[in-house]
């Protein structure tokens, strides 16, 4: 009985005591949380990138700052993201992973700053040299090129020629791929005509109307240059395309393949005389078989200016077909690009051909012209305008009823659009749309056909 008030005593200092030392504890920890939450809300993202980015950690700082590539400051440490990882890319101890690893991430960061700004040409020419150290030749090249139609100095101008030297003297392998849904209101190209006229009677044809669908297209191919000395190589190659449409009747195949010697004439100029064979099917049967020579040219006019020509001429078999039907084909293609800038190219070509099969109605020569502009924008986007214009001349009179000549006119205009900037797997979303139209003076109006076509295809990001 005597302990208890003592006791009591003991707990009553202890409770005073907590009372103490708690509120002052809470106090220091409400007067840091204010601290350390301004500390928090003063950190921008540019800034976070800006710590991830001087620690090594380029990856972090890279996901931080690409979708900012818009606003200048993110843009300025995306392009140190670049040059940081392209410096480190060269280290000599590093695996082949560990380097591609690092270009993947510059070639990624250089492509942000691109998107947002096409016109920076210091950033495209350390994306040239990225994907030259990746061995990605191909897109290396594009790039240089692109550089070399800028204001750059005389020095950067003869480096960079170097640069394309050098990819010149390497290369060997070029392949490529791509697939695309391809809708069309006129599958065959085929009149719309339902009834015609032969000799002053109305008829009504056969065949069925024009049928429209959306078909998958496919192409591959790739060439492999294998050198035999200093100035010459042996060039072997092999295309594919295929396309496919819910009717069988329409579906389209053709393979071919080539091999001959290039030659280097300069720097600047090459030549090749390839022999060719080509099988091409329709609906899943064989169609034609093509074999033939081509002779090939490639001449750099000046920095901006790329010229090129291709002279072919081939045996065409029909497997079954009326061997009548069977013809020499000759072609001709003259044509070139030209950058006005960095970001606006133009292409064009003048075409020539001449088919004369055993069956005389059926010889004609035709002519024709293709122009094309291409302008990349900001915000990621890239513009192409095509057009052409062809004009074929039947050999024989008796294909109208005034007795001329019969004549075909063929006109084609398209658009694309390109998303640089959204990727999947390294390809980039294109769509195209294009109406083609042919005019025939031939007096049953079964040659005269239109068509709209649309093409949304999936092509490696550049």
């Amino acid at each position: 009985m005597h302990l208890r008030p003592k006791l009591v005593s003991l707990l009553a200092m202890m409770f005073l005591a907590m009372c103490w030392v708690v509120p002052s504890t809470a106090q220091e920890n409400t007067d840091a949380a204010p601290e350390s939450t301004e500390s928090i809300i003063d950190i921008s993202p540019i800034e976070n990138a800006q710590i991830l980015l001087r620690s090594g950690q380029w990856e972090s700082a890279f996901d931080i700052l690409e979708p900012l590539a818009g606003n200048p400051e993110a843009a300025s440490l995306l392009f140190d993201v670049g040059m940081a990882t392209l410096d480190a890319a060269h280290g000599a101890e590093l695996a082949v992973k560990d380097r591609n690893d690092l270009l993947d991430v510059s070639i990624a960061a250089f492509l942000a700053v691109l998107s947002a700004d096409p016109d920076r040409v210091r950033v495209r020419l350390e994306l040239a040299r990225a994907f030259f150290m990746k061995g990605e030749d191909g897109l290396s090249k594009q790039h240089f090129d692109r550089v070399m139609a800028g204001d750059i100095p005389p020095a950067v101008a003869a480096n960079v020629q170097r640069f394309l030297n050098a990819i010149r003297a390497r290369k060997r392998w070029t392949v490529y791929f791509g697939f695309a849904l391809a809708p069309d209101t006129n599958i065959g190209q085929v009149s719309e005509q339902r009834i015609i006229q032969l000799f002053g009677l109305p008829f009504q044809r056969n065949n069925e109307p024009p049928t429209s669908g959306v078909g998958l297209r496919l192409f591959t191919g790739g060439e492999y240059h294998y050198p035999l000395n200093q100035r010459t190589r042996l060039r072997l190659g092999v295309d594919l395309s295929q396309r496919d449409y819910e009717r069988r009747l329409y579906d389209r195949s053709a393979l071919s393949l080539h091999v001959g010697p290039q030659f280097l004439v300069s720097q600047r100029t090459s030549v090749s005389l390839l022999a060719t064979t080509t099988r091409r099917w329709e609906a899943g049967r064989i169609s034609s078989n093509d074999h033939g020579v081509s002779f090939e040219g490639r001449h750099q006019t000046g920095p901006r200016t790329l010229l090129n020509f291709d002279l072919s001429w081939a045996e065409r078999y029909y497997r079954e077909a009326d061997p009548q039907n069977n013809a020499d084909v000759l072609d001709f293609i003259l044509g070139g690009r030209f950058y006005a800038t960095p970001n606006l190219s133009f292409s064009g070509s003048l075409v020539w051909g001449r088919e004369r099969p055993r069956f005389i109605n059926n010889r004609n020569k035709s002519r024709g012209i293709y122009l094309g502009l291409n302008r990349d924008l900001p915000r990621g986007y890239t513009v192409g305008l095509n057009g052409s214009l062809r004009r074929t001349k039947w050999d024989t009179q008796n294909q109208t009823d005034d007795g001329s000549l019969r004549k075909d006119k063929t006109t084609d205009i398209s658009i694309n659009l390109l998303k640089r900037d959204l990727t999947l797997f390294g390809f980039s979303p294109r769509i195209t749309i294009g109406r083609t139209k042919r005019d025939s003076n031939r007096a049953p109006d079964d040659q005269d056909y239109t068509r709209t076509y649309g093409d949304i295809s999936f092509v490696r990001q550049f």
